[in-house]
C-alpha cells in the first residue's frame, strides 16, 4: 500500500542541520504517526512521502520554503518583564500565548534583568533552515 491523502503513517526519522548535527530523531516506542494529508508533517516532507510504501527508506533534503519558513526578524520582540509574572524565567523556554492569529509558540531568547524585559522569538526553533531527513517508513494503512 502506497502512502497518499487519508493513508495512516508511521515512520522513523533522524533529522539534521546542514552541518549534520542532530537535531531530532525517533526513538523505539515514539515513532512518528499521521494522516497524510492533514498537514501534520511540513510540506517538503509530504512530498517527499507520497507513494512511499512500508520498508522504503530514504534521505530527503527540505529547504525553508518546503519546511518551517524563513526566519523573521518580525518575529522577536522584547516584551516588559512583568507580563511573565511568577515564571521561572530562562533562555530556551518555550511558552504558548494567545495572538491575533490563535495560539503561538514562543521561545525567551533572552531575560534582560537590568532592565526588567524579555526577549521573545515567535519564529520556529527550525525556521530558516534546510533540514535533512533520514526516513524509514515503517507503516501505511
Amino acid at each position: 500500500m502506497k502512502i497518499e491523502n487519508g493513508k495512516k503513517v508511521t515512520l522513523e526519522f533522524i533529522l539534521r542541520d546542514e552541518k549534520g548535527n542532530l537535531l531530532d530523531k525517533t526513538t523505539k516506542g515514539d515513532e512518528l504517526n499521521f494522516t497524510y494529508g492533514d498537514e501534520a508533517v511540513v510540506i517538503g516532507l509530504e512530498e517527499a512521502l507520497l507513494g512511499k510504501k512500508a520498508g522504503d527508506k530514504f534521505n530527503v533534503k527540505i529547504t525553508p520554503d518546503k519546511g518551517y519558513g524563513e526566519y523573521d526578524e518580525n518575529l522577536t520582540i522584547e516584551m516588559p518583564i512583568e507580563e511573565f509574572d511568577g515564571m521561572g524565567l530562562y533562555e530556551g523556554l518555550e511558552f504558548e500565548a494567545d495572538t491575533d492569529d490563535g495560539v503561538g509558540v514562543f521561545t525567551i531568547k533572552e531575560v534582560i534583568s537590568e532592565e526588567d524585559k524579555v526577549v521573545v522569538d515567535g519564529n520556529h526553533p527550525y525556521a530558516g533552515m534546510t533540514l535533512n531527513f533520514e526516513i524509514k517508513v515503517l507503516k501505511v494503512k
